[in-house]
């Protein structure tokens, strides 16, 4: 009913108010297999403005880092990759606000594989992102010595998967 409500909609402002005369927001949150795997976020992220109603901290207790609300759907893309194609660089920067805030671990740093340059051609506030987990992470595994008594080798940056850096280590 929600969905056929969101495509009644003859504007964007009717939209906006639809996504906030909803009494729980966590509606758009939710998977659906009706929708092919994808959430509400992934079809409204064309609209700058109900990610802002969405996001806003009005709705905070609503959001758990459990259950990721931004995520890699079915076809590889994410909500970030349809508002970046959109150019709505407002909901981008709301988007990786909120990962910064409530998905702050390296595993959601494939969010970011394929459209990073595009993300810091278009001006997107980065610097939360860099600074913040998704992109650091600190190794920790006691099968490896603190410092290589070897100085001869030069460190090198690792480009493979994060999952199998312990077993490439010699």
């Amino acid at each position: 009913m929600l969905v056929q409500s969101i495509y009644a909609c003859k504007t964007q402002s009717d939209i906006e108010l639809l996504v906030i005369a909803q009494p729980n927001p966590s509606i758009f949150f939710k998977v659906f297999l009706e929708l092919g795997f994808k959430s509400m976020v992934s079809y409204l992220a064309f609209d700058s403005r109900s990610i802002k109603a969405l996001l806003s901290e009005e709705n905070s207790k609503y959001f758990n880092s459990k259950f990721p609300v931004f995520y890699k759907n079915e076809d590889q893309s994410t909500a970030i990759d349809i508002s970046l194609e959109m150019n709505q660089i407002r909901s981008v920067n709301l988007m990786i606000d909120y990962i910064c805030k409530f998905q702050n671990s390296y595993v959601y740093s494939h969010l970011f594989e394929n459209n990073l340059v595009d993300l810091i051609n278009k001006g997107v506030k980065m610097t939360d992102l860099f600074n913040s987990n998704v992109f650091n992470h600190t190794f920790d595994y006691d099968e490896w010595p603190a410092t290589n008594a070897d100085t001869r080798k030069i460190i090198v940056p690792y480009n493979k998967s994060i999952f199998k850096l312990r077993y490439e280590y010699p």
